[in-house]
């Protein structure tokens, strides 16, 4: 017996001690499970902390990136440090700045746009992820590029579709570049090319949407369309070679990648949407304009002077007419400038400089002709006038409201000329109608002869602060007209620049190191009257062409002698009378014009929907809006060519060319890209641009 109790309370103490070497490893078991579960969990919080420190970096880059969009860069208030709750956490984010900023770089081989200039900035942001313990959870930071990129180093820039299909023989020297899809056709040849001795040696065509050959507006493919193939590459530029580039059965079709992949980088066909300025970058202010906007654009807001034709105010120059529609200086905010529209009034009536009769001042380059001046409508009862009658009196002094003075010695005929033929000053500063055949209305125009402007500014002390301003890289003036149309989808007002054959400031392109340059930029139609910024070789003073650009809501162009004697225009010189006459008059006729300015204006787009069921918008090569008969008589550009968007104000289509239209006949289009703009340096103030953000360093630390 006592031996089995033995066995017994052996066994009892064997399964004690197991039970406890059972309920020992349970713990540590439940211990292991315990510190496992709170170790996934503090892993996942910090993966869940540093995620939301990331999305504080991307936040913060994204706002920096809107601020270059802006055509500005951070300072003051945007180092600070910014904060945001995301679900139990806070983000912050900093923006600091990398010593050395700007600098001025070319795009190296390899990558996109490769020997384009850029400005180029580098910062810093750092982001940390806070949990409800006020713990930090993870911290990230990045180092980073922002970069502009001048749409004027392009030949021809595009937000929509780009089409080119020239009649004669077209040369294009430089890069094409199109947010949307690409058209390239010819009548004759299509050449795309490098230019050694207009020192353009990058060639590249490029598309967001596909590169097509062929029309948009038919389906049919013609002509010989040629690229320039890069051969090898060789620093700086690579090594150019032309390669054609067929059609395929005869109609229109998209390129396929593997076949532009023969051209080794100057033609990618789906680059994709690169972002770009929106159109209302020349918006007003919305309480000047109807056609403002509450956020005026960029090239009011920099402007260094803004000169308005306000058709809903009465008054007068002093010692002229009145009765008239006002012209003002315009501040930032909208308000009348009391002191530069004085300046400006001066200016205006300053007949003794005009004529040259102060000694070492003036004269002008329209002698006679009030330097701004606008141009009314004929449409005073009797005058037999309207948009759809141009065969009307609008020769008759009394067709306008009030009506126009006569010239001395003149009749009741509205005869005044333009240019010393006159004879006397001129203090009316309102003149006859212009008609616009591709609208089909009557324009109001505020003209401006800008090389004046700058020039009596310089020699009277500036009064309009523009001599030697180059905080946007030169003087950027802004013109508008405002009053009951302004912000239709279809007016009749635009700004007009003449007399500005050569623009009088110092230094120039290829003069000096950095060039001062003018911009002239409206919300409503540009026009410009003869030849522009010709330069050195053409204009016997000598004056270089300056950095410059015309910007409006489209590019009108008239010829140099568009204002000059003709038989048709009463034996004197024309005013804008002859403008209704039949494009076969010789009053019609146009004379050779150079222009040498970087373009940004709204282009009509082709619609989509080939075969022949499309209003073809004329191409690039009618980028420029023409009126006049310039058959066997050549536009003499060096420029770029940018198009944002399609016009908001005017809206008349392209109806092609002869007498059947009485619009135009085409210039011989001795066309170039301006290879001075190469240099950031010798780029027109305001340059639009386009923003690149490139991330070089990522750093981070979570628990």
């Amino acid at each position: 017996m006592r031996r089995r109790d033995d066995d017994r309370g052996m066994a009892l103490i064997g399964v004690i001690v197991l039970t406890a070497l059972l309920m020992s490893l349970a713990v540590v078991l439940a211990v292991q499970v315990g510190s496992d579960t709170r170790l996934r969990g503090a892993f996942a919080s910090g993966v869940t902390g540093f995620y939301a420190a990331e999305s504080g970096l991307n936040q913060g880059m994204g706002e920096y990136r809107n601020i270059f969009l802006d055509y500005n860069v951070p300072e003051g208030d945007d180092f600070a440090e910014r904060q945001y709750s995301l679900g139990e956490r806070d983000v912050t984010y900093k923006l600091s700045e990398r010593p050395g900023n700007p600098q001025n770089i070319v795009i190296p081989s390899g990558e996109i746009f490769a020997g384009l200039n850029a400005l180029q900035y580098r910062y810093i942001v750092n982001s940390q992820a806070v949990d409800v313990n006020g713990d930090v959870e993870a911290s990230v930071g990045a180092e980073f590029l922002v970069g502009y990129i001048p749409l004027f180093q392009f030949v021809a820039f595009y937000k929509n579709d780009l089409e080119i299909l020239p009649g004669p023989n077209m040369v294009l020297n430089g890069r094409l570049h199109t947010n949307g899809k690409l058209f390239l056709n010819a009548v004759n040849t299509l050449t795309v090319a490098d230019n050694a001795a207009q020192q353009v040696f990058t060639v590249q065509v490029s598309a967001g949407a596909g590169i097509h050959r062929g029309r948009k507006d038919q389906n049919s493919c013609t002509g010989t369309v040629s690229v320039d193939m890069l051969r090898d590459v060789v620093a700086p530029f690579g090594d150019l070679d032309p390669r054609v580039l067929p059609c395929s059965g005869g109609g229109t079709r998209l390129v396929p990648v593997a076949e532009l992949a023969n051209w080794k980088g100057s033609m990618i066909g789906d680059i994709g949407n690169i972002a770009i300025p929106e159109p209302d970058i020349i918006k007003p202010p919305a309480a000047l304009s109807a056609g403002g906007d509450s956020d005026p654009g960029v090239y009011w807001d920099k402007a260094d002077l803004r000169i308005v034709l306000d058709l809903d105010q009465a008054g007068g120059l002093p010692a002229g007419p009145g009765g008239l529609a006002v012209i003002d200086v315009i501040d930032a905010a909208g308000a009348t400038d009391a002191v530069k529209t004085a300046a400006l009034q001066a200016f205006m009536a300053d007949a003794a400089w005009n004529a040259g009769l102060v000694a070492g001042r003036g004269p002008s380059s329209f002698p006679g002709t009030m330097p701004i001046f606008y141009t009314d409508v004929p449409f005073a009862a009797g005058s037999g006038c309207s948009d759809a009658a141009p065969a009307c009196a609008n020769a008759a002094v009394t067709s306008y409201t009030p009506a126009l003075s006569v010239r001395p010695g003149g009749s009741g005929a509205y005869n005044e000329v333009m240019g010393p033929a006159l004879g006397a000053f001129d203090l009316n500063y309102r003149r006859g109608g212009f008609y616009n055949q591709r609208e089909d209305r009557w324009m109001i125009l505020l003209n401006i002869n800008v090389r004046d402007l700058i020039l009596w500014n310089a020699q009277n002390l500036n009064p309009f602060q523009l001599d030697g301003d180059t905080d946007e890289g030169g003087i950027v003036i802004f013109a508008t007209v405002v009053g009951p149309e302004a912000g239709g989808a279809s007016n009749n007002y635009g700004v007009r620049v003449f007399g500005t054959a050569d623009v009088p400031l110092p230094g120039g392109i290829n003069v000096s190191p950095d060039p001062t340059g003018v911009t002239v930029a409206s919300d409503q139609a540009m026009y410009v009257v003869g030849s522009f910024n010709r330069g050195t070789a053409a204009v016997p003073a000598g004056a270089p062409r300056q950095p410059a650009s015309l910007i409006g809501d489209s590019i009108n162009i008239l010829s140099q002698g568009y204002w000059q004697p003709q038989a048709a225009c009463n034996g004197t010189q024309c005013r804008d009378g002859q403008s209704v006459a039949a494009l076969g008059a010789a009053a019609r006729n146009a004379q050779s014009t150079w222009v040498n300015a970087a373009f940004l204006g709204g282009v009509d787009t082709t619609p989509d929907g080939y075969p022949g069921n499309a209003q073809y918008n004329g191409g690039l090569e009618n980028y420029p809006r023409f009126h006049e008969n310039w058959n066997g008589t050549s536009l003499n550009y060096q420029g770029s060519f940018v198009s944002l968007g399609e016009p908001e104000h005017v809206d008349g289509l392209w109806c092609g060319t002869g007498g059947t239209c009485n619009i135009y006949n085409p210039p011989i289009r001795f066309w170039n890209f301006d290879p001075g703009y190469n240099n950031a340096a010798n780029l027109p103030p305001l340059t639009p641009r386009f923003v690149y953000v490139q991330q070089v360093l990522f750093t981070e630390d979570f628990k």
